[in-house]
């Protein structure tokens, strides 16, 4: 009787062992020692920093991301938005935070919060290296005559619309259809955050535009929470000072964009 209640107590105790197991992978299976998900929102359209590659999400803020959540002891889950749903998803709770090339305007600290900056940035402008006598002296661009191309919602539109606002100026939806209308040349200037002229710039398919690394504006690009979680911002700021510390931060930068030039002081 007494070898019978041992081995009752024995598989008693083994079925709580594998319970157990069980329930420790359930509670990590939606992350990391029991966090959730770090859900990352991205609109991958942005090249270096974010886009896709094939059917891989990849760029600086992919590889930032991945590391931000680890250092976290969270899982990176990336929610693809479109450009302009990516502050009205975070203020919804769809995403945790904006890791998408996003620069630091008063517009959208008065509805986010922005984590310290990770990259200093500014707008450059892109021409024809066929025109650089004619478009590539300091203020050609503001000339009246000038026609100044722009993505529509970015930083360069607040720019064509304000301190370019007596030239000619064109919208455009993405970064390729303002440079295809820079080639056929119905604009003479295309600006763009400095990282898209960066890489176009050292791009050998790319040869007939050049970069005009004179910046017209100066910016930071950071990472956005939701204006209630200083919690995470905190938690954020602490990583990219570790970062710093470390030399984490810069080499994944170079590696990303091997070239770059110093905008601002």
């Amino acid at each position: 009787m007494q070898r019978r209640v041992r081995d009752v107590r024995r598989l008693a105790s083994c079925a709580a062992m594998l319970g157990a197991a069980l329930g420790l992978a359930s509670c990590t299976s939606s992350g990391t020692a029991g966090r959730p998900d770090l859900r990352i929102g991205v609109t991958p359209d942005y090249p270096p920093i974010v886009y896709r590659d094939g059917d891989e999400l990849t760029g600086v803020e992919i590889e930032l991301g991945r590391m931000a959540a680890a250092s976290l002891g969270r899982r990176p889950e990336f929610v693809e938005l479109e450009w302009s749903e990516l502050i009205p998803g975070l203020i919804r709770g769809e995403i945790d935070v904006i890791m998408s090339g996003m620069s630091v305007t008063p517009d959208r600290a008065a509805r986010v919060l922005f984590t310290e900056p990770y990259l200093r940035v500014g707008q450059l402008a892109l021409i024809r290296s066929s025109e650089v006598a004619r478009f590539g002296p300091p203020g050609a661009i503001r000339r009246r005559s000038s026609r100044v191309g722009y993505v529509n919602g970015t930083t360069g539109e607040d720019l064509a619309r304000g301190e370019l606002a007596a030239t000619a100026s064109y919208a455009f939806d993405d970064v390729a259809a303002g440079i295809r209308s820079l080639r056929a040349g119905r604009i003479d200037f295309f600006i763009h955050d400095a990282p898209t002229i960066w890489r176009i710039a050292m791009d050998p398919e790319a040869q007939d535009l050049v970069g005009l690394f004179r910046p017209l504006t100066d910016e930071t690009l950071a990472w956005a929470v939701a204006p209630d979680n200083d919690a995470l911002k905190r938690e954020l700021d602490a990583v990219l000072d570790d970062w710093r510390a470390n030399d984490r931060l810069e080499p994944v930068l170079d590696r990303w964009i091997p070239v770059r030039v110093q905008v601002g002081d």
